[in-house]
């Protein structure tokens, strides 16, 4: 077993059973390890019951109590039958030397790109944003559009300072930016800060369980117009991190109809709020990659995590490659 595997069998074994739901401890088994960009997850099955040991090696919210931040957003979650059930947090650094959670396994595949299953999300993300807001302590996004911006050219700075950055990722990045500017202005009274998004709702997040649709990875989940969600889902750039196809126009269709039906939100100004905002979020994702390449190519990737991002060198590949941020230009 390596050191981290060893770790986590003695901290179950050092942890009270009733955290876990039960009587006593006698047995773990660690099942398999599932890497994500910032996290390290170990599916584990202590006595019969299964979960999830996630080891937070990586902050993507910039926060310092990002684990906590998760398992907030989980405990919130819980009596709605979104997001699997969380056990236990661990914030002290003690036993790790970062954050810890334990967390539900959810056993089904992830979504596909069938009708079907775009609709089933469609359900989900409705019921998501229609979640009242009024006791829960999430980060907020005040003005959705400005602050979408803002995001946008952090990630260029970002990639721009790096050693390896594409000088014509940049300047096509900038032009993108410049023929929005003026519907960036004119429209951001169409956002509002009203509902939670989870911010990442790739294919590979949701799972399809016995139990319906559930979203996992919720490591930075904020309070921002619903269009965040609905247009991460619906941009090429999510999809292909996934997988090698996109939605077809069909399903986009299915999906839109199948959203603003159940959210009683007009279906026109659904689409002029996608229109503007998709462009910017689609750069989040092509710049996301980009900076996961030149972090390999540079040597600063956290070495807890480098074996995984290596494997997935031909996804940030897809994603970041300059032919993207021209297919977003022919839609301006």
């Amino acid at each position: 077993m390596s050191d981290f595997e060893i770790k986590i069998v003695q901290y179950l074994k050092n942890l009270p059973p009733r955290i876990l739901g039960l009587y006593n401890i006698n047995s773990i088994e660690l099942l398999d390890m599932f890497s994500g960009a910032y996290n390290l997850n170990f599916h584990v099955r202590v006595n019969k019951k299964e979960f999830i040991f996630r080891i937070n090696i990586d902050q993507q919210s910039g926060l310092k109590n990002q684990i906590e931040y998760e398992d907030n957003a989980l405990r919130f979650l819980e009596e709605y039958n979104i997001a699997p059930k969380t056990y236990y947090v661990d914030n002290t650094l003690k036993y790790f030397d970062f954050g810890i959670l334990i967390e539900q396994y959810l056993e089904g595949p992830h979504l596909s790109l069938e009708e079907t299953h775009i609709v089933e999300a469609a359900e989900l993300l409705v019921k998501l944003h229609s979640l009242p807001l009024v006791k829960s302590d999430f980060i907020i996004w005040q003005n959705p559009l400005e602050a979408t911006v803002n995001f946008v050219k952090n990630d260029m700075l970002n990639y721009e300072a790096k050693k390896t950055h594409d000088k014509k990722l940049i300047r096509l990045a900038k032009e993108v930016m410049a023929r929005t500017e003026k519907d960036i202005e004119d429209k951001r009274n169409l956002f509002h800060a009203d509902s939670l998004n989870h911010t990442d709702v790739v294919l590979d997040n949701f799972i399809r369980t016995s139990d319906g649709l559930r979203l996992i990875d919720w490591e930075k989940p904020r309070v921002d117009d619903c269009t965040y969600d609905i247009c991460c889902f619906l941009s090429e750039l999510p999809q292909l991190w996934c997988s090698e196809r996109v939605l077809n126009m069909a399903n986009r269709e299915s999906f839109l109809n199948t959203y603003s039906r159940l959210s009683g939100i007009e279906k026109n100004l659904l689409l002029e709020k996608i229109r503007i905002r998709e462009p910017l979020v689609s750069l989040h994702w092509v710049f996301w990659g980009a900076i996961k390449l030149s972090n390999l190519r540079d040597s600063c990737t956290a070495t807890e995590l480098l074996n995984a991002h290596e494997e997935k060198i031909s996804r940030y590949e897809r994603v970041a490659r300059p032919e993207n941020i021209e297919r977003i230009l022919e839609t301006l």
